[in-house]
């Protein structure tokens, strides 16, 4: 939640019966409970064209059916909330989360997270896609964290929410995770995860974010060699007339494995990047945007590559049906330019919207 420390200062009526009934013994019911939970179900259709050699189709039109989500969330009890996202399409359906988290009742406002989730590295892995501005994540985060999935794990989190002064809002979180995203074996080898972030509210119309992340894994599991990631985030929306706002958003990631290999001592694989896109949103159903994004590739990590996109998004129907259309312009190290336009058709039933007012 954005600027945690601005809503310990809300006191509304409702909030005000809601805590009277829980100390009389007789807590308002959420809106959902483990009985009839919250049911969301989110599908979306893919088209596109791209004039890169190595598609399945080479400059020729497609039409496919993306990913589709079926998500269930409920509060267990007063404290307790759980969520349950099963993701796939027409060649299965997998469990991409589930987990349950303990949003109140814990001293010093201590936070439990515990199960299957997106990891709180960065600021848009934990985010799912569906809801980005643009289609599809950037290419230097697939690079640089396990892929189209992200970096997501079964883990165990603690956070606390540190005590600042003013509009600033500190949190700490430390995730013991499993660990199977740095090596890709069956076996489990324990590894962690850490973030700092932080939120701040300069002024009426402006609100800033900034995070350092850091996780550590086994990479090779007979050799038990040390992996290391370490990210840097910033976020920055200006409010501005007319239910209108520009987000500036960046991330850069710095990865530090050992190559697979029979050799006793395997060599070191370091690569690094990151990307930084513009977004404007407008007329509240509105948005349009640019991102560009540079990262040292896995098959050659001596060069870079880089990628430049512009994109625009409309809210046909509220926030339940999204129109978005994307043109990418991809350059690989040492290849010829890629082209590519895609638009996708995003709709959604139920509570979990795939767009954000």
């Amino acid at each position: 939640m954005l600027f945690p420390s601005l809503f310990r200062r809300i006191a509304s009526p409702a909030t005000a019966v809601a805590a009277l009934a829980f100390f009389l013994g007789g807590a308002a019911a959420p809106s959902a409970s483990p009985a009839n939970p919250d049911i969301t179900a989110l599908g979306q259709v893919l088209g596109g064209i791209t004039d890169d050699p190595a598609s399945v189709n080479p400059e020729k039109p497609t039409l496919a059916i993306g990913e589709a989500e079926l998500v269930l969330s409920a509060y267990l009890n007063p404290f307790i909330k759980a969520w349950f996202t099963l993701a796939g399409g027409e060649d299965g359906i997998g469990l991409e989360e589930a987990y349950a988290s303990m949003v109140k009742g814990l001293p010093w406002g201590l936070g439990i997270k515990a199960g299957k989730y997106r990891l709180g590295f960065g600021n848009l892995n934990p985010v799912h896609p569906h809801a980005y501005p643009f289609i599809d994540a950037p290419r230097s985060l697939q690079s640089l964290l396990f892929g189209e999935e992200g970096f997501n794990e079964t883990a165990v989190q603690a956070s606390i929410l540190l005590p600042t002064p003013g509009d600033w809002a500190s949190m700490l979180s430390a995730d013991l995770i499993e660990g199977r995203s740095f090596h890709g074996d069956e076996s489990t080898r324990l590894g962690w995860l850490g973030r700092w972030s932080n939120d701040f509210l300069p002024g009426d119309k402006v609100a800033l974010q900034a995070g350092l992340s850091g996780a550590t894994g086994i990479d090779d599991v007979g050799r038990e060699t040390r992996a290391y990631l370490g990210g840097a985030d910033m976020k920055a929306r200006f409010y501005l007339p007319a239910s209108s706002h520009l987000t500036l958003q960046g991330e850069a990631v710095i990865r530090r494995f050992h190559t697979a290999g029979e050799e006793e001592e395997p060599e070191i694989e370091l690569r690094s990047g990151f990307y930084a896109f513009a977004d404007y949103r407008f007329r509240t159903r509105f948005n349009a945007g640019a991102l560009y994004e540079r990262w040292e590739g896995e098959e050659d990590p001596e060069n870079a590559d880089r990628a430049f996109r512009l994109y625009a998004g409309y809210a046909v129907l509220e926030e339940s049906t999204v129109l978005r259309l994307a043109y990418e312009r991809h350059l690989p190290a040492g290849g010829e330019a890629v082209n590519s336009v895609a638009v996708q058709l995003l709709f959604s039933m139920g509570p979990h919207k795939p767009h954000r007012f």
